[in-house]
């Protein structure tokens, strides 16, 4: 993307300027004095050279954060005129029936790109008292989900939108397209009779003109394919950067490592004495022991993956990753039972069957029960937790994953609820963990490193 390469030429002087004035900065009788390392927490050098190192270290963290600006603006400088149809269709409430909510109403973006009220375990529709199944998933970072697949080698189904995938990119080539197909004619969503009704709405738009621009004259006229081009529209809204902005502390870190040398591997992992140096610079006491629980004894890595991927193309990238590359997206995009137990908090019912999740979507008994790996990234900001919204705060559910199968876990010695289905659940990568009440938090401390708008 021409847009990102730019904010890297920016990101790279912004960088060499402050490491240059830095080194410039210690003069040949200093030097003597003191190894200079950047990167270190407690330098043992002369009082006059500390005050220094820490002016000099302030003037790096700053320019590194110039070049998530910089690099966001650079990304985000304009919309296509596509785009910005997708933005006007996304935020659209006259494209329900009754009019009221728009795609923004569950995913909006002051609030993790999911539902605003965050009191309920799951979504209320246009019409009062009609509530959706399971929890609304963030839109924010969705665009790096691949089609939906069947990975033989892992022997594991791979992508899609929703937490089954059932939005696989089949119909229109792109997840997030086909997912954009559903809520406007779901009854207990925006609840249009028929895709007619939505596109006369469009046709009544202040908008009408740029669907026209985009999809070219009288495109309004064919329902169904108009219909599928405001899906593709929404879809490539979000590809554009404000749904991946790359601007979390982690991602701060991140830059960091990789300015001061690192192995980018390393750097996403925070091991190796670059990361680790580089990480005890940025983050807290906290925020550091659990990155390294994270990617440890608490095995969250094992899912929710920090590996970088390859660029398939139509998605953001930021200017300041290796060339080719997507940072860690905290997810494999796989499927996972964890044995979370059923919801009857309202307005879940009480006595709905079990929720089959993958396994009906892929008719296989031995997918049933499981739900999609979401991404990490921005996770504080996207309570309730789970695909039916049981967990109230990360505390809980990093509990969950911590002690689900050791007895007298919750307080006054209570158990955990069993499984809502328990044939299929993960056992391998959590349940007894074995993680001290400190521990937890220090991983849920390292979660919020993970949320987007960070600024030293």
């Amino acid at each position: 993307d021409g847009r990102a390469a730019e904010g890297n030429s920016l990101c790279a002087c912004s960088v060499f300027y402050s490491m240059s004035a830095f080194a410039v900065s210690i003069n040949t009788n200093e030097r003597q004095h003191c190894r200079v390392d950047i990167s270190n927490r407690e330098p043992s050098c002369k009082v006059s050279l500390r005050e220094e190192e820490v002016k000099m270290k302030r003037v790096l963290l700053i320019c590194l954060a110039l070049c998530v600006c910089f690099v966001n603006v650079a990304v985000a400088a304009e919309l296509t005129p596509k785009e910005e149809l997708g933005k006007a269709l996304y935020f659209d409430v006259n494209l329900s029936e009754p009019s009221g909510q728009s795609c923004a109403s569950c995913h909006d973006p002051d609030f993790g790109f999911v539902d605003p009220d965050s009191d309920i375990p799951v979504s209320e529709g246009v019409i009062p008292g009609l509530f959706g199944g399971r929890n609304s998933p963030s839109s924010a970072y969705a665009m790096y989900a691949p089609i939906f697949h069947f990975d033989a080698t892992e022997g594991l189904w791979i992508g899609g939108q929703f937490w089954d995938g059932r939005a696989t990119g089949d119909v229109l080539g792109d997840p997030l397209a086909d997912q954009a197909l559903g809520p406007f004619l779901n009854p207990v969503e925006m609840a249009n009779a028929s895709k007619a009704q939505v596109i006369a709405d469009i046709k009544d738009s202040s908008y009408a003109y740029l669907f026209e621009q985009v999809w070219g004259p009288e495109s309004l006229d064919d329902v169904e394919s108009a219909y599928d081009q405001v899906a593709l529209s929404i879809a490539a809204f979000e590809r554009t950067a404000l749904f991946a902005p790359f601007s979390s502390k982690y991602d701060f870190y991140l830059q960091a490592c990789l300015a001061n040398g690192g192995d980018k591997d390393d750097c996403a992992q925070g091991v190796g004495k670059v990361a680790q140096k580089t990480a005890k610079t940025i983050f807290d006491r906290d925020e550091y022991e659990g990155m390294q629980l994270f990617m440890g004894d608490a095995l969250c890595f094992a899912c929710h993956v920090v590996d970088w991927t390859d660029d398939p193309g139509n998605v953001i990238v930021p200017g300041w990753s290796p060339e080719g590359l997507v940072p860690p997206m905290f997810t494999d995009f796989t499927f996972d039972n964890l044995g979370v137990p059923k919801n009857t908090e309202y307005p879940l019912p009480l006595n709905a069957p079990a929720d089959l999740g993958l396994g009906a979507i892929v008719e296989d008994p031995e997918e049933n029960g499981k739900f999609k790996v979401m991404t990490l990234r921005n996770i504080d900001l996207t309570a309730p937790y789970a695909h039916n919204g049981l967990f109230k705060t990360l505390k809980e559910i990093t509990h969950f994953y911590n002690t689900r199968d050791v007895p007298g876990s919750l307080q006054k010695g209570a158990d955990w609820a069993p499984p809502e289905y328990p044939d299929t659940i993960n056992t391998d990568e959590l349940a007894n963990l074995g993680l001290t009440d400190e521990e937890e938090d220090a991983i849920v401390e390292f979660m919020k490193t993970l949320t987007d708008g960070y600024s030293p």
